[in-house]
């Protein structure tokens, strides 16, 4: 493939899955707020947040892994700017745990073919980037000035373990649906 092509690709590709990763944001701005599931974990996050880990994974494995982190880097800023991030100052986090979740399918998906090397990958992307946003977030949360306790309680915990469950429910789609993927993108 010419070198153009790849980069006709790889552009198109990282513009399609940011633009999905921004629809399953919007969506999920749809669906009823009181619906929690535990703590201020809600229905909500749970659609949203597998849906947008799907994206990520999809994007890296296929695109490369600089697709996955400009997907990432860029809806997280998107959505900050279109009012859909709770805390704008939180982006940087979230933008770095969805880098994360990015790098570790593209090593993962790219280099192994067994379903079980990958679903590894995948536990071990959903615990990194869980990991990430459950230090970044409270600490970032505790420097900025005016911002109620209950709030910093709130989302210290929507970004703790409910970004582990969100980020295995992806992974675990995309484990489903990478393969059909490669065969559509090998007739190409």
């Amino acid at each position: 493939m010419a070198k153009t092509d790849y980069k006709i690709k790889w552009i198109t590709r990282t513009a399609l899955c940011t633009a999905l990763v921004l629809l399953a944001q919007m969506i999920g701005k749809l669906l009823p707020a009181g619906a929690v599931i535990a703590g201020p974990f809600s229905l909500n996050q749970l659609i949203t947040g597998s849906l947008v880990n799907l994206v990520l994974i999809l994007a890296a494995a296929s695109a490369g892994v600089w697709s996955g982190v400009t997907c990432g880097v860029i809806s997280s800023i998107l959505a900050a700017l279109l009012g859909m991030t709770p805390v704008p100052f939180i982006v940087p986090a979230i933008a770095l745990g969805n880098a994360v979740i990015a790098a570790a399918a593209w090593f993962f998906f790219t280099r192994f073919n067994g379903i079980g090397i990958r679903a590894a990958g995948v536990v071990l992307g959903a615990a990194v980037k869980c990991a990430v946003l459950w230090l970044t977030v409270p600490t970032l949360l505790g420097i900025l000035p005016d911002i109620p306790p209950k709030q910093v309680q709130m989302l210290s915990v929507m970004f703790s373990w409910p970004q582990f469950v969100t980020a295995m429910i992806g992974g675990m789609l995309a484990l489903i649906v990478y393969p059909a993927l490669c065969r559509s993108f090998a007739g190409r």
